[in-house]
C-alpha cells in the first residue's frame, strides 16, 4: 500500500474476485476465513439487499493538509473519537485476539510487532475508521477483524495488506518486528477503505470493479493517512509531481511496474473525476465495472468520453 520505496508489491489476483496488494492493499473477496493460506480463492457472490451511495448532491470536500506524521504516530490520542458501537465479534482469525474496540477486533500472530504495539495500532485503527467513514460518508454495519502477521506469512512476495470482503470481512497485514508501524497503520486504513467500498456499492459490484477505481478510491478514502506517506498536501499536488517526473503515459499501465506511484496517480484520477463531474456519475462508473482490468469500466457510457480521453483531460490540468 505504500510508499516505502518499493515496499509495495501487489499481486492483482487470479480470477475476478481476488486482489492482493503490496503495501497498499486490496480487496479480496473470500467465502470463508478458513482459506487463510490460500493465495487464490474463488466464491459465489452474494448481492446485498441494499446499499447507500455517498451523497451525490454534496460537493466533494477539498483535500486538506497532510497529517503531521510525527505527532500522529506518537501522540496518545486518536484523530477522531469513535462514536458508533457494533455489537458481537468480528471473524475469528489465526493468532491471539489482543484488542477489541467499538467496531474492530485485532489479532496478532508470531514474528511481527509486539502485542503492546498491536494493541496501540488497534486503538489508532479505530480512529482511522472514524475518519474514513466520515470522509466517504458511509458506515460499516458489521464488525471487522484485523490480523497482524509476519511478513513471511504473506500470500505473495512483498504483500503488505489484504482485505477479505466477501464474507466475514477481515483485514490482514504482514510486517516484521522493527518495521515502520505508522506505515502499517496506513495499510490498515487503506484495507478498511476496501471494506467501506463493499459496504457502499455491494460486494458483487466490488468484485468486478475496475482496478483503477478500486485502488484509486481506496487510496482517496484513506485521505490524509495516505497523503502523509508522500508528504503531499493533496492528491492533485502528488499527481502533479509524478506527472512531471514521467508518469504521463497510459494510466492503466502504471500498475504493471510501480504500484506505489500507480495508486497515487489513480487516487488523483478519482479525485479529478469526483470534483469535475460529481459523485453521482462516479458512483455509476464504479458500478459499471466489468472486471478488474484497469480502465475497463464504462467511461464513455457515463461521461461521454473514453478512459484515455478522460485521463488526457486530467493530465492537461497537471502540466
Amino acid at each position: 500500500m505504500f510508499r516505502n520505496k518499493g515496499a509495495v508489491i501487489a499481486l492483482i489476483f487470479i480470477g475476478s474476485l481476488l486482489i492482493i496488494v503490496g503495501l497498499t492493499g486490496a480487496s479480496i473477496p473470500l467465502q470463508s476465513t478458513s482459506a487463510l493460506n490460500a493465495a487464490v480463492a474463488r466464491t459465489d457472490l452474494i448481492a446485498p439487499s441494499s446499499f447507500v451511495l455517498p451523497d451525490s448532491t454534496a460537493t466533494p470536500v477539498p483535500p486538506t493538509l497532510t497529517l503531521n506524521r510525527h505527532s500522529f504516530n506518537e501522540g496518545a490520542s486518536t484523530k477522531l473519537v469513535p462514536t458508533v458501537f457494533l455489537p458481537g465479534r468480528g471473524p475469528n482469525l489465526p493468532g491471539k485476539m489482543v484488542y477489541t474496540g467499538r467496531r474492530i477486533d485485532v489479532y496478532v500472530g508470531h514474528g511481527t510487532f509486539s502485542t503492546e504495539d498491536v494493541v496501540s495500532m488497534g486503538i489508532k485503527a479505530e480512529g482511522a475508521l472514524s475518519y474514513i467513514q466520515k470522509r466517504f460518508d458511509s458506515q460499516l454495519t458489521e464488525r471487522i477483524s484485523v490480523g497482524v502477521y509476519s511478513a513471511s506469512q504473506a500470500p505473495g512476495r512483498g504483500t503488505r495488506g489484504i482485505a477479505y470482503t466477501q464474507d466475514n470481512t477481515n483485514v490482514r497485514i504482514y510486517y516484521r518486528p522493527g518495521e515502520d508501524q505508522y506505515h502499517a497503520l496506513v495499510v490498515v486504513a487503506h484495507e478498511m477503505a476496501h471494506a467501506l467500498q463493499a459496504e457502499t456499492y455491494g460486494k458483487d459490484a466490488q468484485s468486478s470493479a475496475d482496478t483503477v477505481l478500486l485502488e484509486g478510491l481506496a487510496s482517496w478514502i484513506s485521505g490524509e493517512y495516505w497523503l502523509s506517506l508522500s508528504g503531499a498536501s493533496s492528491f492533485q499536488s502528488r499527481a502533479h509531481d509524478l506527472y512531471l517526473s514521467g508518469y504521463n503515459g497510459n494510466l492503466a499501465y502504471f500498475g504493471r511496474h510501480d504500484l506505489n506511484s500507480a495508486y497515487d496517480m489513480w487516487a488523483g484520477f478519482v479525485d479529478y473525476l469526483a470534483r469535475t463531474y460529481g459523485w453521482q456519475k462516479f458512483n455509476a462508473l464504479y458500478l459499471s465495472g466489468r472486471g478488474r482490468a484497469a480502465g475497463s469500466a464504462d467511461y464513455r457510457g457515463i461521461y461521454g468520453k473514453s478512459f484515455q480521453e478522460l485521463y488526457t483531460d486530467w493530465y492537461a490540468t497537471l502540466k
